[in-house]
């Protein structure tokens, strides 16, 4: 790899380059050496479980069959779901592997789907309501629990990556451009066969999971829209991680939810809070507690955004680890904080982190896609399945048009190590209109960046960006190595360290427009 890039290659890249994304072939069912992380202390996070004697509902005593990938079990299943809701208990998943299309939670259940025993998805990919494999909707009162297994089978819904195998050997220089290139070179993008996510709550309250495993996903893994008390904790999430899209935990328009003691590793965000329009949302998400958790991912471990039209408040992060293990590159950012769709996004406290191998330690970035605008439930996914958008915009132009805000934001106490970017503090400038972040404070923010030479890569200017999606590695390779910050009013920084790597043509901090 080149160590300075020349005029014709800035220019190219500047106008020209363009994501790679695999938009045709057939579908791709190889698993590869370190699609899925070879740290997964799946017994530091599920115990052993006794199983439920009183209303105890047996799926085999209503006709399901283990152990056959061709057999749906899902009448079954769902028979014995409805026969357990009348009276409130457990249904018990126990004896093998059960093969199903999608299964309907109701309220008052708790699916115990004992060790050693699990669900999976059929692998036709077909007759899937909902676009889910387990769903729930309008419901109360329900829990996932008993230390087995709901696998997703995401791996056979993907096309074949560009290349042949995945990358795990570093390389010796830092190169964003190269480096986004090299991870989307090792994706699945997704075949339309692709059925959808792996568990899906909607308008339902009283939800808790606790000590089970989630593997293998095809889409968003525990995505929760419009639900109310939630307790997730103990729980596994173990993706392939090429398979494209493969959030972790999605809450969508989700408050008073406690997430504690989870291992996630996917390929795409590990945990991520969204409220958009688009996505079924109509109101304000508040009250969101995070903490003792390890997540492995190859975007963003934590993160707030992107799609984000209504206010998310009063966010607490800490006490966790994010990393990359066998895979190169390393994570995009570690914390990635963002309005981008005319949001209000304010009184978040990051805290007590520890990252190795995150790009961009901290991302935190207001712009103005105004997707909505653009973008309607079915357009704004379908290229994730492997179809075509349609239809108009779901509001008008002006309804969230630079209406989005990103303030009162506390990071603190952040240990980054293996670091290829600096943090990013953004605000944009559109239409001859600047809009800022105001009030962060980064405080005891101590960062070491990864052993290696830097593209020499000086720019005139660095663009706005502003209706671009927000991400650290679309600023590039910019000029600073421990922050730029840019339409920043009331930024504090308090003991912020940056080791920065041994030979660096950047400056330390770079301020614009900052006050």
């Amino acid at each position: 790899m080149k160590e300075r890039r020349g005029p014709a290659a800035k220019l190219k890249t500047l106008l020209f380059g363009k994501d790679l994304r695999i938009t045709e072939g057939d579908v791709y069912t190889e698993e590869r050496e370190y699609d899925y992380s070879s740290y997964c202390p799946v017994e530091n996070y599920i115990r052993e479980m006794p199983v439920p004697e009183e209303n105890a509902f047996y799926i085999t005593d209503f006709g399901a069959v283990p152990d056959n990938d061709e057999t749906d079990n899902s009448e079954a299943i769902n028979k014995c779901i409805e026969a357990c809701s009348h009276k409130g208990g457990s249904v018990i998943v126990k004896g093998g592997n059960f093969t199903a299309k999608t299964v309907h939670l109701k309220s008052n259940v708790t699916l115990f789907i004992c060790r050693g025993s699990s669900l999976s998805a059929h692998k036709s990919g077909e007759g899937f309501d909902n676009m889910a494999f387990i769903d729930a909707e309008d419901c109360e009162n329900i829990t996932l629990t008993g230390g087995g297994e709901i696998n997703g089978n995401g791996h056979l819904f993907g096309r074949r990556p560009l290349y042949d195998k995945n990358i795990t050997e570093d390389t010796d220089i830092i190169d964003v451009i190269e480096m986004r290139r090299e991870y989307r070179a090792q994706l699945r993008f997704a075949h339309p066969s692709k059925y959808g996510r792996l568990v899906l709550f909607e308008n339902c309250s009283n939800i808790h999971i606790d000590g089970i495993v989630l593997k293998d996903s095809a889409h968003w893994t525990l995505r929760l829209t419009r639900c109310d008390k939630v307790l997730i904790e103990n729980l596994v999430i173990n993706n392939n991680r090429h398979v494209c899209n493969t959030d972790g935990i999605d809450l969508m328009q989700t408050g008073n939810t406690e997430i504690k003691h989870c291992f996630i590793s996917t390929a795409d965000d590990g945990i991520v809070l969204k409220n958009a329009v688009w996505e079924g949302c109509d109101g304000e998400m508040k009250n969101i507690h995070i903490s003792d958790c390890e997540i492995i991912s190859c975007t963003n471990a934590f993160k707030i955004g992107t799609e984000t039209t209504f206010p998310i408040t009063d966010v607490i992060c800490e006490n966790c680890r994010f990393f990359m293990t066998d895979l190169y590159p390393g994570s995009v950012s570690g914390i990635s904080i963002e309005s981008a769709d005319g949001s209000v996004v304010k009184d978040i406290t990051v805290k007590n982190i520890e990252m190795d191998r995150c790009t961009c330690p901290l991302f935190i970035r207001l712009c103005n896609r105004n997707r909505a605008a653009s973008v309607n439930t079915q357009s704004a996914s379908a290229v994730e399945f492997g179809k075509k958008p349609s239809g108009k915009g779901i509001s008008d132009a002006k309804r969230f048009d630079m209406a989005g805000e990103l303030e009162n934001i506390v990071i603190e106490n952040i240990r980054a190590k293996g670091v290829e970017l600096p943090v990013i503090v953004a605000g944009f400038r559109q239409r001859g209109k600047t809009k800022r972040v105001k009030n962060i404070l980064l405080k005891d923010i101590d960062i070491e960046y990864a052993d290696k030479r830097e593209v020499i890569d000086r720019r005139l200017f660095i663009p706005e960006y502003s209706k671009e999606y927000p991400e650290s590695w679309r600023f590039r390779n910019l000029p600073a190595y421990g922050i730029w910050a840019r339409h920043v009013n009331n930024l504090k920084l308090e003991g912020f360290r940056c080791k920065p790597a041994d030979k660096t043509w950047k400056k330390e901090k770079i301020f614009k427009d900052v006050k």
